[in-house]
């Protein structure tokens, strides 16, 4: 079963140790899973990043959230999470006020043309990491998530 990445990369010398191979495995395969989940946002004119604050946002509720608190959440982290938000807002898709109790906060909220965006998009969403991660069967998954998990837990960090 090893030796498939050396391959798809042409790769003609052996990896410097087991490690840099899982990683390499890692960073390909979440570059083909990125890939297949950008090309179900593409019809929708959204980015990976995009999404992921707007189902923050849902999830948040009418209360909404802090742009910190949207950046502590994302899956992929955001730099520059105000650019993002103001694209987001520049469409409508959110909305955005000051605080009333700390004026220097602002307040993102998902507006309904969001959730009308995202209502569009659920099932394509809920049914593309079955699409392309079912065939390894729940025991498989289950086992890929505890090492990913723990990859994630490592020593020193």
């Amino acid at each position: 079963m090893s030796g498939k990445l050396a391959d798809e990369i042409k790769q003609t010398k052996p990896f410097g140790s087991v490690a840099e191979e899982a990683i390499l495995n890692v960073q390909r395969t979440a570059s083909a899973l990125t890939q297949a989940f950008a090309e179900t946002l593409k019809p929708f004119g959204l980015s990976e990043t995009q999404y992921n604050a707007l189902r923050i946002l849902r999830g948040a509720g009418r209360d909404g959230l802090a742009c910190q608190e949207i950046a502590e959440r994302m899956i992929t982290r955001d730099p520059d999470i105000t650019r993002l938000l103001d694209r987001l807002e520049g469409r409508r898709l959110i909305e955005r006020t000051r605080s009333r109790e700390d004026r220097r906060v602002v307040v993102a909220r998902i507006s309904a043309e969001g959730l009308k965006l995202l209502s569009s998009l659920d099932a394509r969403a809920r049914d593309l990491p079955k699409k392309v991660l079912g065939h390894l069967g729940e025991k498989k998954l289950k086992a890929l998530i505890d090492l990913l998990e723990e990859a994630r837990s490592a020593p020193g960090e």
